[in-house]
């Protein structure tokens, strides 16, 4: 009877499967789904660029995996499609945490994973290597500690003729200690700013924060840069605990022909907050009109610590209307543009509606000070409700 036992328990043993997934099976997907930020020097607090590293952080990676916090995305699904939608499809995601699950194991050929867009990467750019460049004026030093105000800094492009940006990139100096960075390009002194789009933003040329990539027109599309051109960097800085500096930059990759399609940057807003302390569900709208005939390329909500949700909804003039983005739990942190998988039409006379909500209450776990009143403001600490939108006139 005991001999049966053993012989019916080691068929058991040799019947259970061998490991599934190792380090080779997970690499790439380190690498392009997290490794953009989460590299050395990067803004993540810790690399994944090799299997060292990712082993040493497999329980934290499953955590916020399994929750799906990272990678971060905060578009309501039931609404749009998005080119850059960083959700991790649900293969993927099984595979990851199986790797982890299943002991997080090496592998053959898994001593590091390939740097993030390894082949962009002899140029520095990931869009390839640019026809101009940009940069901060000066080295910024930031100090140890402390809140930084935000700063604008600008650069004259001294450009003799109007040219057309097919793409643009913004980059950190020191992506420890940039926070975010915002590039707009105003007529330089005496020049008339072009017709069209909002005056604010006439010449937006994207700009950086953790997990955003660069601005790359359709083909058709582009972004005309003025002749004698000044370019502005809104700086914001977070510090690190140490005195730090940075000279961030941005490239340019100019099309090769003036373009079919001009994109523009509108804003829908309003600056007229008033949130009052410990308040939890205070709400704001505004509304953007396309007077022609449109394509909605990209939105990107705005807010500060106390913004909770923000939602697009386009109503169309037959009456219909939809939610194009809503995204919930609004996260500072994170300050995504949510780039459309086509360019969305949006007949004349279509009006964008956006709705915001605040939560001034103790509830709020960034809320720095429930007990305060807060109005329009440009420091972190003040509030905001701007939702920017690219598109171009097709008419």
């Amino acid at each position: 009877m005991a001999r049966a036992a053993a012989a019916w328990a080691a068929s058991i043993v040799f019947a259970l499967p061998a490991f599934a997934v190792d380090f080779d099976d997970v690499a790439d997907m380190l690498r392009l789904r997290c490794a953009g930020c989460h590299q050395q020097g990067g803004p993540a607090p810790f690399a994944l660029e090799t299997f060292q590293q990712a082993r040493a952080w497999a329980s934290s990676i499953r955590r916020v995996v399994a929750a799906g916090a990272m990678p971060p995305w905060h578009a309501d699904p039931r609404y749009g499609k998005f080119a850059n939608d960083r959700r991790l499809p649900a293969a993927e995601k099984e595979k990851l945490l199986a790797w982890v699950d299943e002991g997080s194991r090496p592998g053959a050929g898994s001593a590091a994973t390939a740097p993030v867009n390894a082949a962009d990467r002899s140029s520095g750019w990931r869009i390839g290597a640019p026809d101009l460049v940009f940069e901060l004026p000066e080295k910024v030093t930031i100090p140890a500690a402390g809140e930084v105000p935000y700063h604008g800094y600008r650069v004259d492009t001294k450009l003799p003729e109007d040219v057309w940006i097919q793409a643009a990139e913004t980059q950190p100096g020191n992506a420890a200690v940039v926070h975010h960075v915002i590039v707009q390009a105003f007529p330089g002194s005496g020049a008339v700013a072009p017709a069209g789009g909002d005056p604010r933003t006439v010449g937006d040329l994207g700009g950086y924060a953790p997990g955003t990539g660069p601005l790359i027109m359709p083909a058709g599309v582009g972004r005309r840069l003025p002749a004698g051109a000044v370019i502005d960097f809104q700086m914001h800085y977070t510090p690190t605990g140490r005195v730090e500096t940075d000279r961030s930059r941005i490239g340019l990759v100019l099309a090769a022909e003036p373009p079919r399609y001009e994109s523009r940057t509108a804003l829908c807003s309003t600056p007229f907050l008033w949130i009052p302390a410990g308040e939890s569900d205070v709400r704001f709208e505004a509304e953007l009109v396309f007077p022609r005939e449109s394509r909605l390329l990209s939105l990107r909500p705005h807010m500060h610590l106390r913004g909770d949700t923000f939602e697009f909804r386009a109503e169309y003039p037959d009456g219909v209307s939809e939610v194009v983005l809503r995204v919930d739990g609004y996260d500072f942190n994170w300050q995504t543009t949510y780039r459309l998988a086509e360019p969305k039409p949006m007949p004349a006379g279509t009006k964008l509606r956006c709705v915001a909500t605040y939560d001034n209450s103790g509830d709020n776990p960034r809320n720095p000070d429930p007990t305060r009143d807060v109005s329009w403001g440009r420091e972190t600490t003040d509030e905001m409700m701007i939702g920017f939108v690219d598109y171009y006139e097709v008419e």
